[in-house]
């Protein structure tokens, strides 16, 4: 695989994760096209030289092993990590606002993200459903938004003329709220709550939760 190929790759994969449930998702995906098979923590492990599996916790980390062919005082273990989640903006538990006729999220800060990077670009949402099936069993689902959904505003320059000397300061109460739609009337949390069912595929009573990231565009 040359350079060209090899970046291509990447993109694939960074636009196939943008959540860290998708990245563990997508690098299952890979595993298993390696030859990789899937094991639980739960069952006993039957292992033989060579052999190649992964493992999922709570699907936002994912470990893969290849079992050596030397006895392990000769040939040592060999590691390699990474982080699968990356600092960004989190939907609130109780996500609809509603005022001046806007529909707005409620986001929360997770890790350390550049704030001013969020504004005035195309916004969108993916994450993870916590549902409970027709058993009575939790599950969960990965969700994802391909079109832009949301849009945080930046202020007009003559609203805030020092934004170029002390950059942009966002309040994180105040002036993080996405705009999603304009609306008529007042909408509430059982409005988002239909979105995400229209776009997951469930019914809306089997939601129970979720975990959703505000991702670029």
């Amino acid at each position: 695989m040359n350079a060209t190929s090899h970046v291509q790759d990447l993109l694939n994969f960074i636009d196939a994760s943008p959540s860290p449930w998708h990245a563990v998702a997508s690098v299952a995906e890979r595993l298993e096209q390696a030859g990789f098979r899937k094991l639980e923590e739960k069952h006993s492990w039957s292992l033989s030289t060579g052999d190649k599996a992964y493992v999922i916790r709570d699907d936002s980390s994912v470990i893969a092993f290849k079992m050596g062919k030397q006895a392990l005082p000769e040939s040592g273990i060999k590691i390699l990590g990474a982080h699968t989640d990356s600092p960004g903006l989190r939907v609130k538990p109780q996500p609809s606002l509603y005022g001046d006729q806007l529909w707005r999220v409620a986001l929360e800060v997770y890790g350390g993200p550049i704030l001013a990077s969020f504004t005035d670009r195309d916004l969108s949402l993916a994450g993870r459903l916590g549902y409970r099936d027709e058993q009575g069993e939790i599950n969960s689902q990965l969700v994802r938004f391909t079109q832009p959904l949301l849009r945080i505003p930046n202020l007009a320059i003559h609203m805030n003329r020092s934004v170029n000397e002390e950059g942009l300061k966002l309040n994180k109460q105040n002036e993080l709220p996405a705009i999603l739609n304009s609306a008529s009337s007042s909408l509430n949390d059982q409005d988002f709550l239909q979105l995400l069912a229209h776009q997951s595929g469930l019914d809306a009573a089997q939601i129970l939760s979720w975990e959703q990231t505000s991702c670029k565009d």
